[in-house]
C-alpha cells in the first residue's frame, strides 16, 4: 500500500484507490479514508481539494472525445512509470512531478478512464462523513452562492451577517453563508466555535448546520461549538429558545426528517451530542447567567422576610430556569439576604441551607426538596 502521508494534490488525483473512494464511496473505502483522515488531521484540507477536483473531472468527461481519452491515459501512465522509475533510481531526491503531468485534460483522462460507464456512480455517491468534509461537501453544494470567514488570528472575530445578526468567530473556526438569505429561512454553516447574536424574525428561521448537529431559531443568542477533532458538540443558550436536531447517519446537513424529535432549549440549557455513541443530551450550564442583566454583570437581589416561594419565582425570572417546589411544604419558609455576584447554585446552597432544604437538578430543571418550616 503506498504512504499517503507522501501524496501531492497529483498524487491522490491518479490514485485508484482515491478515485474509487470518490466515485464510488463503497463502505469499505468509507471506513480506510475516515480512520486515515482521523490519524492525519493535517492532510484533510489537501484530501478535500483532491476530492473535489476528481468529481468536478468526473462530470466533465463528456467533454473528451474517445481518441482523446485513448491518447491522454496512455501518455499520463507512461509519463507516471517513468516518474516512478527516476523516483527509485534517486531515493534521496525529492520527487517532482514534470509540469506538463498536472495538466488539466491529463488528469481528467485518467479520472475518465477510473470511472467509465459510472457517470450514475457520481450521482449516487453518499456525503463524506468526517466533520470538515460533511461541512465542505455542503458548502460546494452551495457553489457559488456562499462567503466564508475563517479567523486565523489569536481573538475573537466579529461577523456581521446579511439580515443584521451578529457572529462571533473564535480562533480557528469558520462561517459560510450566503451574501443574501432567501424569504424562507437564513442558514448559516460553522465549523468550530462562535457566538450568535441572531436578530428576531419568526417568519424566517434561523438555521446554524455542523456536522453532527442543526440549531433552529427564530430570534436569540447562543453558543454553537463543533471543532472537528472534538468527540462531542455543544449548543449554549443565553437568552430566547432553540431547537437542535441531529443529523442522521450518512444525512445531509440541515435533514430535519429524521424520527427523533428535536431537543428544545431554554436559557441556560445546553445540549451535548456525544460522537461516539450519538446521544443528545440536555442539561444546566455549568455557571447558569441572569437573563435580565447585562452578561457578566452581577444582579443584585435582596429579601427582608421573604417568603421562600417569592425567592424562587425571582431566581426563575432572573436566570429562565424552571424551579420545581412543592409550595405547600415551603409555605411559613421566609428568608432575609441579600445576593450579588454569587453564583446561582451558591445561592441555592444558602436558600437550602436556611430553610432545612436540598436541590438537585434534573433534566436541565432544578427540585427543591424540603420537609417545610411549620
Amino acid at each position: 500500500m503506498p504512504d499517503y502521508t507522501t501524496y501531492t494534490f497529483d498524487d491522490f488525483v491518479l490514485d485508484d484507490r482515491f478515485q474509487q473512494w470518490v466515485l464510488k464511496n463503497a463502505p469499505a473505502d468509507q471506513v480506510f479514508w475516515n480512520e486515515w483522515l482521523q490519524i492525519n488531521p493535517d492532510k484533510v484540507d489537501l484530501v478535500l481539494a483532491a476530492r473535489q477536483f476528481v468529481s468536478q473531472m468526473q462530470q466533465a468527461q463528456e467533454e473528451l472525445s474517445d481518441e482523446e481519452l485513448a491518447s491522454e491515459v496512455a501518455r499520463i501512465r507512461v509519463n507516471r512509470q517513468k516518474a516512478q522509475d527516476l523516483n527509485e533510481l534517486q531515493p534521496l531526491q525529492q520527487h517532482q512531478p514534470p509540469a506538463h503531468f498536472m495538466s488539466w485534460a491529463r488528469i481528467a483522462a485518467a479520472i475518465t478512464l477510473v470511472v467509465g460507464l459510472g457517470t450514475l456512480a457520481f450521482f449516487y455517491w453518499r456525503t463524506p462523513t468526517t466533520p470538515l468534509a460533511v461541512y465542505q461537501h455542503k458548502v460546494e453544494q452551495q457553489a457559488g452562492t456562499l462567503q466564508e470567514i475563517q479567523n486565523t488570528t489569536n481573538a475573537s472575530q466579529l461577523v456581521r451577517l446579511p439580515d443584521g445578526s451578529r457572529v462571533t468567530l473564535y480562533k480557528g473556526s469558520r462561517v459560510s453563508f450566503p451574501r443574501t438569505f432567501t424569504a424562507r429561512q437564513r442558514e448559516v454553516f460553522l465549523v468550530g466555535e462562535a457566538f450568535f447574536d441572531v436578530v428576531r424574525r419568526p417568519k424566517q428561521p434561523f438555521m446554524v448546520y455542523t456536522s453532527q448537529l442543526t440549531t433552529q431559531v427564530l430570534g436569540t443568542s447562543f453558543t454553537v461549538r463543533a471543532y472537528p477533532d472534538d468527540k462531542e458538540a455543544k449548543v449554549i443558550v443565553r437568552t430566547g429558545k432553540v431547537s437542535v436536531f441531529k443529523t442522521p447517519p450518512g444525512g445531509e446537513l440541515g435533514d430535519l426528517g429524521g424520527s427523533e424529535p428535536a431537543i428544545i432549549l431554554t436559557p441556560n440549557q445546553q445540549a451535548t451530542f456525544q460522537a461516539n455513541d450519538r446521544l443528545l443530551e440536555r442539561s444546566l450550564v455549568a455557571l447558569p447567567e441572569p437573563i435580565t442583566s447585562p452578561a457578566g454583570e452581577p444582579q443584585v437581589l435582596a429579601f427582608e422576610h421573604t417568603p421562600v416561594v417569592s425567592v424562587f419565582k425571582k431566581l426563575e425570572t432572573a436566570y429562565g430556569i424552571v424551579i420545581n417546589y412543592d409550595v405547600d411544604l415551603l409555605t411559613g419558609c421566609e428568608l432575609t439576604a441579600e445576593f450579588g455576584a454569587e453564583s446561582l447554585f451558591e445561592k441555592l446552597d444558602l436558600i437550602c441551607r436556611a430553610t432545612n432544604s436540598t436541590y438537585e437538578v434534573i433534566d436541565a430543571q432544578i427540585v427543591i426538596h424540603s420537609k417545610g418550616c411549620r
